[in-house]
């Protein structure tokens, strides 16, 4: 076996073993196949979860331990470090707000503020008016007055 079937999508990332997208630098947890056809298989399945990924297979050679040699132009950028790692970053005034990794507001709106339910206003039944009902002939004969 001198080359595996890697699967990459379109942010550059890497299926792993365990079914989840990374950067791909740590070779060692990356999904790989000898066989293309198994690598499709794992290509609609991991598809059939996202369908908004566009994934491709990467034929990638081995190294010496037998992990997949991941070509530089398909990694992408490496990964940022942690502000304890790399010094505090500039803070450009008025510039956008951080959302915390994973959340997405334009997804999950954070729900509106509930307004105090309102008493409702006290309103005293009023008793219908009894009406009595009418003879045959007296409607005949208040027909005959609204008439004349």
């Amino acid at each position: 076996m001198s080359h595996v079937y890697v699967l990459t999508n379109q942010h550059k990332q890497f299926l792993s073993k365990s079914n989840e997208w990374i950067d791909g630098r740590d070779v060692a947890r990356l999904f790989r196949s000898e066989h293309k056809d198994v690598a499709i298989n794992q290509m609609f399945e991991a598809n059939t979860r996202d369908v908004s990924l566009r994934i491709e297979l990467l034929e990638c050679a081995l190294n010496a331990k037998g992990h997949p040699q991941i070509p530089e132009e398909a990694l992408g950028e490496p990964p940022v470090l942690a502000d304890a790692e790399q010094g505090d970053p500039e803070v450009t005034p008025g510039g956008p707000e951080e959302v915390p990794p994973g959340s997405h507001p334009e997804v999950n709106p954070e729900p509106a503020p509930e307004a105090e339910p309102q008493e409702p206003p006290e309103v005293a039944p009023q008793e219908a008016p009894e009406i009595q009902p009418g003879q045959p002939g007296e409607m005949r004969n208040q027909a005959a007055e609204t008439a004349g």
